[in-house]
This record gives C-alpha cells, sequence and structure tokens, in this order.
C-alpha cells in the first residue's frame, strides 16, 4: 500500500480486543496516517472531547456499549467525523445501525489490505456513498443507491 497524500488527517479505533487493535493501528501507521486507539466507548468519548478526528473505526460490540451509538455521539460533536464499523456479525443482522450512522462497514476477519483501503476511501472521498465489503447478499434493509458492492 502506498502512503497516503493525507497524513495530517486523524483516526481514532476503537476495539475491545487488545491483540486485535493492535493489528489494526499497524494498519493505520504503515498507511501513515495519524492515531489514537482505545478500547472501550468512554475512553473513546474522552479522547473525541481533547482532539477533532476525521474518520473513527469503531468495533460495533463494545465491552461498554453499542459501536453505532457511540459512532452517532461522536458525530454529533464532529459533524465532519467518518465513521467505519467493524463487526464479526454479518451485515443483516446490524443493518439498520450500520447505515443509520457509519459511512463504511468491514465484516471480520477482513484482511489488511481491506481495512487500509476502506481508510484512504473514506479520507480521500468526500463526500462518498456509503462503502460496504464482505457482507451477505440480502440487503432488503438497506436502500439501494446507497450500497456498492465491491468497492473495495
Amino acid at each position: 500500500m502506498q502512503r497516503n497524500l493525507f497524513s495530517s488527517a486523524r483516526i481514532l479505533l476503537v476495539e475491545s480486543d487488545a491483540p486485535f487493535r493492535r493489528s489494526l493501528e499497524n494498519g493505520v501507521k504503515r498507511a501513515g496516517y495519524l492515531f489514537d486507539s482505545c478500547g472501550t466507548c468512554d475512553q473513546a468519548r474522552q479522547l473525541a472531547k481533547a482532539r477533532r478526528y476525521d474518520l473513527c473505526v469503531v468495533e460495533y460490540h463494545l465491552r461498554d456499549g453499542n459501536g453505532a451509538r457511540l459512532v452517532a455521539e461522536l458525530k454529533k460533536v464532529h459533524a465532519t467525523l467518518r465513521a467505519v464499523l467493524i463487526s464479526f456479525y454479518d451485515f443483516e443482522w446490524i443493518s439498520r445501525d450500520v447505515t443509520s450512522v457509519a459511512d463504511g462497514f468491514l465484516k471480520k476477519p477482513f484482511d489488511l489490505l481491506d481495512f487500509e483501503r476502506m481508510i484512504h476511501s473514506m479520507l480521500a472521498v468526500v463526500p462518498s456513498p456509503v462503502l460496504f465489503s464482505r457482507f451477505s447478499s440480502s440487503s432488503d434493509q438497506v436502500p439501494a443507491p446507497i450500497l456498492k458492492e465491491g468497492v473495495l
């Protein structure tokens, strides 16, 4: 993956699993972005009070709360914040939450190259449609115009 042109962009990673969070941190670092990371909703709120972020990557099911609700809170504070939700859950289980607040979705497990591509696309294209990768083809609950399957 080439280094990005937006190295001043700052990313907030919120993932409760520490080893997986370190993998995400390595991907963000390799992509050349500035970032902060944490494992809980409370920690994310504290970080967001202290600093402005361009993108947040948030686990859907956190130990102390729902990642989609956290994203909604963060977007109220930072109107231009882009968000990617990540989850082991299949897309159809969480599609309403995801499409209401997120700009993208990655289903675990995913390749770090897919992760880096998602980050680049979220930060390079403003505004962009909601991007989804690796989800079930059942999209009854999601309006067709906002889905772009296979973008990554």
